[in-house]
C-alpha cells in the first residue's frame, strides 16, 4: 500500500508541475541560454508540454527501466567486444556523465546569473534517452525557487546539491553497481570546470569563494554534510579530480587526458 501511495504522489507532483508552468521565467532562462551558450538549447529545453516518453527521475529512477537503459549502453559500447566482459561500475560512471554533463551546465548558470532562481528539483526536469540507452536531453518545467531567490551564489548551490544531485546519485547507487563517492568525484571535477567556463575572468573573487565552499568545507551552506568536500584537490599548483573515474575500463575508450592514474593499469 505504501508504494501505491508513494507512486501516486509522484504522479500527483508531477500534474502540478504542468500547472505551475512559468512562461516568464521559461522566456527569460531561454534568452540566456541562447545569447551565452546557445548549444545548451539542443539538450535543455524550455517548453510547457513535454514529448512521449520523457521521464522524472520518480519514473526513470525505476530499477527495471534503469536497467533497461544500462544495459541498451552496455550492448552499445561493448558492440565491437562481444566477447569482453561487461562491467557495470565504469558504464554507470559515464551513464552519469552524460546525465550530470547535461544539466548542470545550464543550471549552474541560471542559478548563478539569473535574479529569480530556478527550482532544480528532479521533478520538474523530463529526461529523454538516446537510442543507445544513454541521457540525450532534457524538458524543463518552468518554476520559481522563491526559498533560493534571495539567497547567495554558494548558497544557490548548496541547494542545487541538496535538491537534485543527492536525490539523484542516491538513486543511481541504489538501484545500479557503483559506489556514490565515484559520482560525487566525477561531479565535483565538474562542477569545478563549469565555475571557470560560467564565470567571467573579472569574477575571481567569487569563484575562488565558490570553490572553498564546493570543495574545502565539510558542510554545505545550509549545514548538511558536503559530498562534494575534496573531489576537487591541489596537486602540482594546480586543482586537479582526485580519482580517475574509471571509463578506461570500457573497451575502446581511451583514459581522460587529465586521467590521475599513471598507467591504464593502475588503481
Amino acid at each position: 500500500m505504501a508504494i501505491v501511495n508513494q507512486k501516486q504522489l509522484n504522479q500527483h507532483n508531477d500534474s502540478l508541475i504542468f500547472v505551475q508552468h512559468d512562461p516568464v521565467l521559461a522566456a527569460s532562462l531561454h534568452q540566456k541560454l541562447k545569447s551565452q551558450q546557445p548549444s545548451m538549447l539542443d539538450t535543455f529545453r524550455f517548453c510547457e508540454a513535454v514529448p512521449q516518453g520523457c521521464m522524472t527521475l520518480a519514473h526513470w529512477s525505476q530499477p527495471a527501466t534503469f536497467r533497461h537503459h544500462c544495459q541498451r549502453y552496455a550492448d552499445f559500447l561493448y558492440r565491437h567486444h562481444p566477447q569482453a566482459q561487461q562491467q557495470a561500475k565504469p558504464l554507470q560512471s559515464l551513464w552519469a556523465q552524460w546525465y550530470f554533463g547535461l544539466c548542470l551546465p545550464p543550471l549552474m548558470l541560471m542559478l548563478l546569473q539569473e535574479e529569480r532562481a530556478i527550482d532544480c528539483h528532479p521533478g520538474c526536469l523530463h529526461l529523454t534517452f538516446h537510442e543507445t540507452g544513454r541521457p540525450q536531453a532534457f524538458w524543463c518545467q518552468v518554476q520559481e525557487d522563491q526559498t533560493a531567490r534571495f539567497m547567495s551564489p554558494a548558497c544557490r548551490l548548496g541547494r542545487l546539491i541538496e535538491r537534485h544531485l543527492m536525490p539523484v546519485i542516491k538513486a543511481i547507487e541504489r538501484l545500479g553497481d557503483i559506489n556514490a563517492r565515484l559520482i560525487w568525484n566525477n561531479t565535483g571535477f565538474l562542477m569545478h570546470w563549469l565555475l571557470a567556463d560560467i564565470l567571467a575572468p573579472t569574477d575571481a573573487t567569487q569563484r575562488a569563494e565558490l570553490e572553498h565552499m564546493l570543495f574545502f568545507c565539510t558542510t554545505l551552506p545550509g549545514g548538511g554534510n558536503n559530498p562534494l568536500y575534496r573531489t576537487v584537490i591541489p596537486r602540482q599548483g594546480i586543482m586537479q579530480r582526485r580519482s580517475c573515474c574509471q571509463r578506461y575500463r570500457i573497451p575502446g575508450i581511451e583514459r581522460c587526458g587529465d586521467c590521475t592514474l599513471q598507467s591504464a593499469g593502475t588503481e
